[in-house]
């Protein structure tokens, strides 16, 4: 079985979604760049191409971060700071944790389907827009975008070395909402859907491009289409209320 570490940690600071790239920007100054998985660029400002294991949300209204595997280890460069006083355009604002929460959770194929809903999710590049672009009926787009989905879900098993002996399989099951959307300084569409793939995947992992700031966050519902669901969630090491001061 492939159990990765997990890591939310939500502050009770409110964000709107377009604030995401500030509060990252503002946590990789507050980490003084000790670490790569804040803004996965190199010593020579070259971009490195991999998953990010630290990803940047909004949960419940509220300012999140997501770490994963090595992120959950490198994160203390950003707890270590008795006091979190960032600057979010124009505001200064003092950020306070108020919710831990870390698991282990089963991430793999299985003989089972989940259901997922999928928000915001850029899943074309320039060239695959183009084709997605060209192709007649929505049967036809619904299938390109499940090969590009398939292509998401492949990158992100090879990324945590799962455990995919049994192939994995996606479709969208309801396609909700496109919407361009500003991602670094140009608009993008994104989708907004739901899915089900024999994956499991923790809540708000990313799929495609621009995790790291918020876009193509999942989140499981419904039950699992199987004979006997099994247990994906792991366990839960913590959970708990706590202020930035006592993390």
């Amino acid at each position: 079985m492939s159990k990765i570490r997990y890591l939310k940690i939500r502050f009770s600071n409110q964000l709107m979604p377009w604030e995401l790239p500030l509060f990252r920007a503002a946590v990789i100054e507050a980490t003084e760049r000790q670490s790569s998985l804040f803004h996965n660029h190199g010593p020579d400002d070259t971009f490195m191409y991999r998953y990010p294991k630290i990803q940047y949300k909004i949960t419940e209204r509220k300012a999140t971060i997501i770490c994963l595997d090595d992120g959950t280890d490198d994160i203390h460069y950003l707890l270590q700071n008795r006091s979190l006083d960032l600057r979010i355009g124009d505001r200064q604002e003092v950020f306070e944790i108020e919710d831990i929460h870390i698991q282990y959770p089963q991430v793999q194929t299985w003989q089972a389907n989940f259901q997922y809903a999928l928000k915001n999710w850029q899943g074309l590049n320039q060239g695959n827009y183009q084709k997605y672009q060209a192709l007649d009926g929505e049967v036809e787009r619904l299938q390109f975008l499940e090969k590009m989905l398939l292509g998401n879900l492949l990158a992100l098993s090879r990324g945590f070395e799962l455990d995919t002996s049994i192939p994995i399989q996606v479709q969208i099951t309801r396609m909700k909402q496109e919407k361009w959307l500003g991602y670094k300084g140009r608009k993008v569409l994104t989708f907004t859907l739901n899915l089900k793939t024999n994956l499991s995947l923790p809540d708000y992992l990313g799929l495609g491009k621009g995790v790291s700031v918020g876009f193509g966050s999942v989140k499981r519902f419904g039950r699992v289409h199987k004979n006997k669901e099994p247990n994906i969630e792991g366990e839960v090491v913590k959970d708990e209320t706590a202020s930035n001061e006592n993390a």
